[in-house]
């Protein structure tokens, strides 16, 4: 079984409003960027949300055996949109 895409599961899904790396608030209409992980029994699951300027360029470090993902789109709504993948491991 191969697993979705994680930027179509992941658009419109609810996130926070403030970076988790700087702590910045992220405004209605900025890209903002999303790190999620693959849970056998969940699916695709949001753990980080970033600001644009704070958001990796990729996975780094990835672990061992795990599918993640840094996803970027635009914060609408309190909820990600236009999702795009920006890296995977």
């Amino acid at each position: 079984m191969s697993r979705p895409d994680p930027a179509a599961a992941m658009n419109g899904v609810g996130t926070g409003h403030i970076c988790d790396r700087c702590n910045r608030r992220i405004d209605h209409g900025e890209k903002a960027g999303m790190y999620v992980t693959w849970y056998d029994e969940g699916g695709w699951t949001p753990r980080r949300t970033y600001c644009l300027d704070c958001c990796p360029e990729g996975v780094d470090p990835t672990t061992d055996d795990a599918d993640e993902a840094i996803l970027l789109g635009v914060f609408f709504a309190h909820r990600l949109v236009s999702v795009t993948v920006r890296d995977r491991n």
